[in-house]
């Protein structure tokens, strides 16, 4: 299965040490416990060591252009902003309907990722928040102009394609013949790697049975039956879960950026006079019970009773040799050996999505409990902050429905 880690400014030095056996000629690409590098393509600029890295593992890189930016206004010639094919001005969805913009956008893109090292490539993508939105057509435009371009061009490089798209508008099954099969359609035609599907909804940490329930519907639908390789983009809170409905892995940060909620992501982006806070950095401990990393408050009042370290703790001498100690110190490092060991456990079972939906829903089950076990802790700390034992109880509850639908198929 795959794990794509999207690194950031300041994850260079840790892609390096995961990929360092590979790079030396000691482990085979497929032993590493990650499968590509993904980067923003204002951090491929700033790190390119990320791009040589992958390169000496012998691993995909890809680098994502973010162009759903272009819908939103940008800090000039700040980050992104400063890219090539950037806009700081938000463009709508009349000016970037213009077939000529369009086709200019592509060769720009396309070039730019080229350029930077990219073995698979990304086409411009927008990000579509309604159904009768004309970022839809945009959308399904830009990627089929895309495709003639490759051909044109003679570009033989694989594809990874983003649909992303708001869950609570495209995620139904009604709403899959408007938006995500003209995009799966296009997909199919291209030398597609990775169909890359990225819904986004506001509360994603503590999802709903609908929300969790259209998630997996649509990942389902979207694989086709195994006709295609698709990769959950951004989604590192369900991306195990939804390899029981056939995704081929996912896509996330280290220990880091697990979610992305697009109008979030462009609101942080603009221009702003009130002074950033924080700036300290950011450092959390992923834990393989909930699927997830926490911050560091929340974390060690976890992990500082003697009862749930023993049952949360890491247990792999290879990965966190001081167990709770490690966990903390090298949290990106534990965090993607942590998720690429959940993801071989997974694929080491039966191919049969009744075992492997089972086993999303009992881990589930589980997480609630350790979740209400975990929240009586922060409370007796006076830490505000819980786990979402809902969503979990709402995970294992999809599952086992998925599960039993298919059930009945087969009967």
């Amino acid at each position: 299965m795959d794990l794509l880690i999207r690194a950031g400014r300041e994850d260079h030095k840790v892609i390096e040490r995961l990929c360092a056996p590979a790079t030396a000629g000691l482990w085979t690409p497929r032993a590493l416990p990650l499968t590509g590098v993904v980067a923003d393509a204002h951090v491929a600029v700033e790190r390119p060591t990320l791009c040589e890295t992958a390169q000496m593992a012998a691993i995909p890189f890809l680098i994502d252009p973010l162009t759903h930016l272009l819908t939103d206004e940008q800090v000039p010639g700040k980050g992104w902003a400063a890219l090539p094919y950037a806009h700081p001005e938000k463009l709508s969805a009349a000016d970037l309907g213009h077939h000529a913009l369009q086709d200019e956008l592509i060769d720009q893109v396309i070039g730019f990722q080229r350029e930077q090292g990219a073995t698979v490539l990304i086409p411009p993508y927008v990000y579509v928040d309604r159904r009768n939105s004309a970022w839809l057509g945009v959308n399904h435009n830009l990627l089929k102009r895309t495709a003639r371009y490759l051909e044109r061009e003679n570009i033989d490089l694989p594809v990874a394609p983003v649909f992303a798209a708001s869950l609570h508008q495209f995620g139904p099954q009604a709403t899959w013949t408007a938006g995500l099969d003209p995009f799966l359609a296009v997909a199919d035609e291209m030398n597609t790697r990775y169909v890359a599907v990225s819904y986004t909804w506001s509360q994603q940490r503590k999802a709903s049975y609908q929300a969790v329930a259209m998630l997996m519907t649509a990942v389902q639908h979207a694989v086709g039956g195994g006709a295609r390789r698709v990769l959950p983009w951004r989604q590192g809170l369900y991306g195990a879960a939804l390899t029981g409905v056939g995704a081929t892995g996912y896509e996330t940060g280290p220990g880091h950026a697990e979610a992305g909620h697009y109008p979030q992501l462009m609101a942080r982006r603009r221009p702003t006079d009130k002074p950033k806070q924080g700036g300290g950095g950011e450092a959390n401990v992923y834990f393989s019970a909930f699927g997830r990393s926490f911050d560091r408050t929340p974390s060690a009042a976890i992990l500082g009773n003697r009862l749930l370290r023993a049952q949360l703790v890491c247990p792999e001498n290879s990965c966190c040799p001081d167990g709770a100690t490690s966990m903390t110190t090298d949290w990106r490092e534990h965090a993607v050996r942590a998720r690429h060991r959940e993801l071989v456990d997974i694929e080491r079972m039966p191919a049969s999505p009744s075992w492997r939906l089972n086993k999303i829903a009992r881990d589930a089950e589980q997480a609630a409990g350790h979740a209400r076990a975990a929240n009586d802790v922060l409370q007796d700390k006076k830490i505000s902050w819980q786990l979402p034992v809902d969503t979990y109880r709402h995970v294992s509850e999809v599952a086992d429905d998925i599960r039993a639908n298919l059930a009945r198929r087969v009967a």
